[in-house]
């Protein structure tokens, strides 16, 4: 249970960092290579029941700098997850 959210936990701030680093590579012309990525998602649809509506989509978003921090949380879980007991 603790290694699982040890797991979560580095890849919750692999997003994150990797999210920073990516608005800051977008200011950086020598850095705008980390922003090169690409999206895939299902744009929202609708049901409607009459007494209930619901809306349904999901988008995702994937670049160097996001891929990168994600492989570095990984590997850092790697690393420290063998110490927890």
């Amino acid at each position: 249970m603790k290694r699982t959210l040890l797991l979560i936990l580095y890849l919750f701030g692999g997003l994150l960092l990797g999210t920073l680093l990516t608005e800051v590579a977008k200011q950086v012309s020598w850095l705008s290579w980390l922003c090169w990525g690409e999206s895939i998602g299902i744009n929202s649809f609708s049901v409607d029941l009459a007494v209930l509506q619901f809306d349904f989509g999901i988008h995702i978003s994937m670049n160097i700098a996001l891929l990168l921090c994600i492989i570095a949380a990984i590997v850092l879980y790697v690393k420290t997850a063998g110490k927890i007991h």
